[in-house]
């Protein structure tokens, strides 16, 4: 820990509570414009609700594995451009 090398900075978990937020909100403006339509009962809410909720489980299990993985990274290698393709 020299002047010149302060450590790793502390994790931040603003851009964690952004997400989850993002993903809330997704939600519940799924369920406002379904029930704001005349036509639409609760009931038949239920089953977009659970798409969506399973679309949302499944991009967070993908983000949160993509950050584990680029964690685990070398720090050279951390930063580099992602070309798409493994090695």
């Amino acid at each position: 820990m020299s002047p010149n090398n302060p450590g790793p900075s502390p994790r931040r978990r603003t851009s964690t509570t952004v997400f989850v937020a993002l993903l809330i909100g997704g939600l519940l403006l799924l369920i406002v414009r379904m029930l704001s339509m005349p036509t639409v009962s609760a009931g038949e809410v239920v089953l977009p609700l659970l798409a969506g909720i399973g679309m949302a489980l499944a991009i967070g299990v993908m983000v949160m594995r993509d950050r584990r993985e680029r964690n685990a990274l070398p720090p050279s290698e951390r930063n580099r451009q992602d070309r798409g393709m493994p090695d």
